[in-house]
């Protein structure tokens, strides 16, 4: 009797109704725990594979910056509660080398992760910039030397954005090294996203190989060893060279074939690419369609469909009011889901490609403008791409 009020409860607690009675499945939290890699599948500690389906947090990217918990909920467990409410099972969360040096920032960190933790949110960090200076704000979303470092060999000693740096490649791996120390032990948090967006447009472009200083995968390799020396249980995520140059927007990943990142723990890499419209990305060729789906084909989908890495939407997302925005999100949405005819291939069992929405708030008069609308609910012109990166199957079934 007690045995068949626990299964009853439990179904119900893992299904909702829609509005015409039918079951939905509810979008999982990820395993207690932390995470691995087999193959193009990303595990939990069971081997069972999983979704990480983030929303990303910002903040930290600029002088005195702080986490930006824009909407109507009170506090971070307000904020976090929200988050989990909506279907996220993760957040992304930025900080920079100066972040080390800033008390109340850190503090700020520790409170937000024992947050994530109460309700069984994941959290992963991504390392944003090096002093988010306030002196262009493009160079707080995207470092404009394209380097992961702005002092010392391979720089012009500045961040590209006039000023001087102060962050050398050594200074970098042995920030890493402190902040992944904070986190021993921390199951919440699973993940280390090395570096934020790194270009190769820029006049000291990050390249991948070559074995010089702004050699990016030797970067990888170096500093996700580093840390994975003393925090050895967290995935190493590396994201693809930006190049405007060569119309790789979203991040190449095809130079992988060649020669991919190779760590002493190699069930803990994770690559990763940014995905936007062109009202945000500004890029050339396709946003939706079969053009689409081939450029994603060759960026990075080849790595899932062959079997051979996980690749993690580190960004993604748009207000989602115009049309164009639409069909990208549809094109995006199914391929990530395996539904894109001539797109990627997924295995028996295996999830969705992993993503990261952004971002998270209620940003007026932005563009993403944050999930959130002013009634404390998934904004409606977002909430149909959301669901189909959560993957709540009976909610295919609607149209954006």
């Amino acid at each position: 009797m007690f045995l068949w009020l626990a299964l009853l409860i439990a179904v119900a607690l893992s299904t909702a109704q829609n509005a015409d009675g039918s079951a939905e499945a509810a979008p999982a939290l990820l395993p207690s725990g932390f995470l691995s890699v087999y193959g193009s599948r990303i595990v939990g500690p069971g081997g069972n594979a999983v979704r990480i389906a983030s929303v990303g947090l910002t903040g930290m990217n600029v002088i005195g910056g702080r986490l930006q918990l824009e909407g109507p909920f009170k506090g971070f467990d307000g904020h976090v509660a929200a988050m989990k409410d909506m279907g996220f099972n993760c957040v992304r969360i930025d900080w920079n080398n100066k972040t080390l040096d800033d008390s109340v920032g850190m503090a700020q960190l520790d409170n937000f992760v024992a947050a994530c933790k109460k309700v069984g949110l994941k959290v992963i960090f991504d390392n944003h910039n090096n002093e988010a200076t306030s002196a262009d704000w493009e160079n707080a979303a995207q470092q404009k030397n394209g380097l992961w470092f702005d002092t010392g060999p391979g720089t012009d000693g500045t961040d590209g954005a006039g000023n001087k740096g102060t962050i050398s490649a050594e200074r970098f791996q042995q920030d890493w090294v402190t902040f992944g120390q904070h986190w021993i032990g921390n199951s919440t948090v699973i993940g280390f996203d090395i570096r934020n967006e790194p270009c190769a447009h820029t006049s000291t472009p990050a390249v991948w190989g070559g074995n010089g200083p702004t050699d990016i995968c030797a970067m990888y390799e170096s500093v996700g060893n580093a840390i994975l020396s003393v925090n050895p249980d967290v995935l190493i995520i590396c994201e693809a060279v930006i190049n405007y140059k060569t119309g790789a927007y979203e991040g190449d990943l095809s130079v992988v074939r060649k020669q991919p990142v190779r760590l002493n723990k190699a069930t803990k890499l994770v690559y990763s690419v940014h995905e936007y419209p062109k009202e945000i990305g500004g890029y050339r060729g396709p946003e939706s369609g079969p053009g689409y789906i081939e450029r994603m084909n060759q960026m990075w989908g080849w790595l899932v469909t062959e079997n051979i890495a996980p690749v993690w939407v580190g960004e993604m997302g748009a207000s989602m009011a115009s049309e164009a925005s639409k069909k990208w999100g549809a094109t995006l949405l199914d391929y990530m889901n395996g539904k894109a005819a001539g797109g990627l291939t997924l295995g028996e069992n295996q999830p969705g490609v992993s993503g990261d929405w952004w971002a998270w708030g209620c940003l007026k008069g932005q563009n993403p403008n944050g999930c959130v609308g002013d009634d404390g609910k998934v904004r409606s012109a977002q909430a149909f791409f959301i669901d189909q990166m959560l993957f709540r199957p009976k909610m295919r079934s609607r149209t954006p």
